[in-house]
């Protein structure tokens, strides 16, 4: 299955029912008066988070989302049906962006156009006879009232919006979010008798539902994050302590996408652990996949910070730390004050055990612990999965209020 982590599609909310311009038609009762019922409420856009879901990919060859309008009302004062709600599956996880209102279907989306005419509907002048047909003289609609009310509410919240806008988050399993809201049906001419106007022959046109582009992203949520340069084994790690299998080879950039496993510890303890394509350089500035892939790691409780030696000349397990923290800490503060462990892997090789001895010594000066690891044979990845619970642990119980640096314990 092809991980898609961001889409961009249309919502339509259904269209009010419109109101019935309709008479009571009854043996020996001449004259019964208006009896058009109203039309019935358009249905809303609704996301819910499913935690069967992974990805955004049934959603990315179906840009296009209609839920259901409103009936016309009937006659007998009796109300049109309501529009069912469009009920669509996320996966826990996914930010709702609003981009931009949207208008007829078929244009082009605004990322694409040169310029967007945001044109607000408005309220139509459309009469019906009890016989469905048109009448051409224009509607006089209430200056007060339900529909009005919910025009104005429509028109505020259009206003309001701005491009880039956070609509929701979808953080846990069965949480739902309304997008867009289904408009109101309008009112039979039954509403409108008086003591002036005994056969009104108006009624109300339904208001337009909410119509919107919106930008999906998903963002993971796993307990730990790991974070390295191509090539220092993170795919080998997360296959050694979990099911999950990404393509691991001797060379670098083989991970592509994020990898997502869940490790069993004893005591029916588990985490769950993101691996995300390793960052280069500039990663924070959209080199590499850095800014793809990023996002990913702000939900993590916990940063993984996975070293290895490296034959390049200039590469130093040092260096590559300080290069790490440096990214994280260009590409936003939602990093600053999360629990962070240092690994150096590779251990069972001549280079690592090289490496290991001046890496200790540099960051116990700065009161940083180093967990020695090799995901290959499994040599001290026992004491890091204990490391790594401690500190969710502490994360889930509200254990950290404030900056908290890796050299925690």
């Amino acid at each position: 299955m092809r991980f898609i982590d961001q889409v961009r599609i249309v919502v339509r909310a259904g269209r009010g029912g419109d109101g019935l311009v309709g008479w009571r038609r009854e043996k020996f009762v001449p004259d019964g008066g208006p009896a058009g019922g109203d039309g019935g409420k358009g249905g809303d856009v609704v996301f819910v988070a499913d935690d069967h879901l992974t990805t955004l990919l049934d959603l990315k060859f179906r840009q296009h989302f209609a839920a259901e309008s409103g009936r016309p009302g009937g006659p007998n004062k009796m109300t049109g049906r309501s529009g069912n709600d469009l009920r669509i599956r996320v996966p826990v996880g996914t930010t709702v962006f609003f981009e931009a209102l949207a208008g007829e279907p078929g244009e082009r989306p605004p990322w694409l156009a040169d310029d967007l005419d945001e044109e607000l509907d408005q309220i139509g002048a459309i009469a019906w006879t009890d016989d469905g047909t048109d009448i051409p003289e224009p509607v006089r609609v209430q200056k007060s009232g339900p529909i009005r009310r919910a025009q104005a509410e429509k028109d505020r919240r259009e206003t309001e919006l701005e491009p880039g806008a956070q609509l929701g988050d979808l953080t846990f399993h069965g949480q739902e979010l309304v997008v867009a809201h289904g408009g109101l049906g309008g009112r039979g001419n039954v509403h409108f008798r008086s003591s002036t106007n005994r056969a009104p022959d108006f009624a109300e046109p339904g208001i337009t539902g909410d119509a919107y582009w919106l930008r999906l992203e998903l963002k993971l949520l796993a307990d730990v994050g790991i974070v390295g340069f191509p090539n220092v084994g993170k795919s080998t790690f997360i296959r050694a302590i979990s099911r999950a299998r990404p393509k691991v080879a001797d060379y670098p950039f083989t991970t592509l996408v994020p990898q997502l496993g869940v490790v069993a510890l004893a005591g029916e303890r588990s985490l769950v652990v993101a691996d995300v394509p390793g960052l280069i350089h500039g990663a924070s500035e959209g080199r590499g996949l850095g800014l793809d892939f990023l996002r990913h790691l702000e939900r993590t409780r916990v940063l993984l910070h996975l070293l290895s030696p490296d034959p390049t000349p200039g590469r130093d397990p040092m260096v590559d730390l300080k290069a790490l923290e440096k990214e994280l800490a260009q590409y936003g503060s939602m990093f600053e004050g999360r629990p962070r462990v240092v690994a150096l892997n590779k251990v069972d090789t001549p280079e690592g055990q090289e490496a290991m001895g001046p890496l200790r010594k540099a960051l116990r000066a700065q009161g940083i612990p180093l967990f020695p690891i090799s995901a290959r044979t499994g040599e001290g990845v026992p004491e890091l999965l204990e490391a790594l619970w401690r500190r969710v642990d502490m994360v889930r119980r509200g254990g950290v209020s404030g900056p908290t640096p890796a050299s925690q314990s």
